[in-house]
């Protein structure tokens, strides 16, 4: 079985759809399917990435690149009579691991939809146009892929009711963490020179970093003597927390490392007394498993994927009380016992996610969908 894969996003991505593209390939090669990979790799990003860094180097897997901009590969396409497949040397799966899609003439597509955030009406979290785009994306996907991977099992909920995906076509590939765990040395880092919390996510809305300030702010007031360290990009909307950080009463406490490099992240987890990530919607939730990968106590939310994934590991939250997020960071800070439980926890939980069951499930479900389905029955929504 040769898979053709849409590695795009691991040349450029820094964040969670990339680590997904290179790690589930780490994942592939090894098991020992590298002489069986073609990697799409047409972009006109510049690589971030060496092949050593990607773990390709010394393997088998066929990186196909060309600097070439995505939006004129459906008219090359097109033009040529072929599909993506065909420029990966012929596929009998061929993996569209991002919403932009490419054409496929022959191979049995699977998809990965990561969630459906961009589906919720009026929400704010994205651009209105965005979101209708990714919609039809998903839509799309939905359409054409005879299996469609989703990282949780509350997204393949919102992949059937919400874009109408028959149930047998769903698997669930969970995601890994243990990239994260490799990275750290042996002897440990030691403790930081100031205590501080940590957030590790892409500011917006969504991300809901307006209320972990607010209850930042109530431990600055409590005497609490932490820093609040918020790594991530600017995402929709940033300039929102950015004014409500400028007018902060603890302003000169919260560093915010908009690019925060990928090698510097297991050193800032791992330092953290406490890792914050009250998000308002995930569809599943990698940083507060890296947290505890690291043995770092995480306080979380109650909300979408979060409970399944963090399981009794976290201090979960209801995260549009600011309140309860600054009552939650405040035992996690001040009561060891609580601390030193929910590291222990998070260590175990955290070593339940790895990439090499990642693939194996992914290699599953791709042997599933070249086997012939019966004929679906039809869903019928009854209200």
């Amino acid at each position: 079985m040769r898979v053709g894969l849409d590695y795009r996003p691991a040349l450029h991505n820094r964040e969670g759809i990339g680590r997904y593209a290179r790690e589930l390939v780490r994942g592939f090669i090894e098991l020992g399917l590298d002489g069986d990979l073609g990697l799409f790799g047409y972009t006109a990003a510049a690589m971030r990435f060496s092949r050593e860094e990607l773990g390709l180097a010394g393997t088998r897997a066929e990186l196909l690149r060309m600097r070439l901009p995505s939006r004129l590969l459906p008219w090359l396409l097109a033009r040529l009579g072929k599909g993506v497949d065909d420029l990966v040397g012929g596929a009998s799966v061929y993996h569209h691991t991002q919403p932009n899609i490419l054409p496929v003439r022959r191979a049995t597509e699977v998809a990965t939809i990561f969630d459906c955030i961009y589906m919720l009406p009026d929400s704010g979290y994205l651009d209105p146009a965005v979101a209708e785009r990714m919609t039809a994306a998903a839509k799309e996907q939905v359409r054409r892929a005879k299996r469609i991977l989703v990282p949780s099992q509350y997204v393949g909920a919102e992949v059937v009711l919400a874009l109408g995906a028959h149930p047998a076509r769903v698997a669930v590939t969970e995601l890994g963490c243990d990239h994260i765990a490799r990275a750290l040395p042996p002897e440990g880092f030691g403790r930081a020179k100031e205590p501080y919390v940590l957030t590790v996510a892409r500011v917006d809305p969504r991300k809901n970093h307006l209320r972990m300030l607010q209850a930042f702010e109530l431990l600055v007031k409590e005497g609490l003597p932490h820093r609040w360290i918020v790594a991530g990009p600017r995402g929709h909307d940033w300039q929102e927390f950015a004014r409500a950080l400028e007018r902060s009463p603890a302003r000169s406490r919260v560093q915010w490392i908009v690019d925060a490099p990928e090698e510097d992240l297991p050193q800032l987890y791992a330092q953290a007394d406490c890792f914050l990530f009250a998000s308002l919607n995930e569809g599943f939730g990698l940083p507060p498993l890296e947290a505890m990968a690291c043995g770092t106590p995480v306080v979380s939310s109650c909300v979408t994927s979060l409970p399944e994934v963090c399981g009794d590991a976290a201090f979960l939250v209801e995260p549009t009380e600011h309140e309860r997020i600054f009552e939650a960071a405040r035992r996690v800070l001040m009561e060891s016992e609580i601390a030193a439980e929910l590291r222990t926890r998070g260590i175990a939980q955290s070593r339940k996610f790895t990439w090499r069951e990642c693939a194996k499930h992914t290699l599953l479900a791709y042997r599933n969908a070249l086997e012939p389905d019966p004929e679906e029955p039809k869903l019928r929504h009854v209200f």
